[in-house]
């Protein structure tokens, strides 16, 4: 399954959803983690803050959760409806990662 890690820098859960302007894309299969791709939104200036977690949304909506340091209560509901799970997390992508693996098996 695809997770989308909102990074600065692929080492560290560090951006908040809507502010987000990458996401890392991991592939979860059994207990390996691999990286697949860096996702970035375009470079046009998104100044509603709707628009801003839109854009994030639009990038992550074949994942099947998103890790983010934090995340707002309006786009939460709209990731549910995409089936998408948002786990804000505090840590290292690699522990959030293996927390992430453990949670959506405990979930399925």
């Amino acid at each position: 399954m695809k997770i989308a890690v909102a990074s600065t820098n692929g080492k560290e859960v560090d951006l908040h959803f809507g502010d987000a302007n990458q996401f890392f894309i991991f592939n979860i299969e059994e207990d390996e983690n691999n990286f697949q791709e860096l996702r970035e939104k375009t470079d046009l200036t998104l100044q509603e803050h709707t628009e801003r977690w839109r854009g994030s949304i639009d990038l992550i909506e074949d994942c099947k959760a998103v890790l983010c340091s934090k995340i707002g209560k309006e786009p939460q509901i709209e990731l549910r409806k995409l089936g998408i799970k948002a786990i804000p997390l505090d840590c290292t992508v690699k522990d959030a990662l293996k927390e992430c693996s453990a949670h959506l098996k405990l979930s399925d």
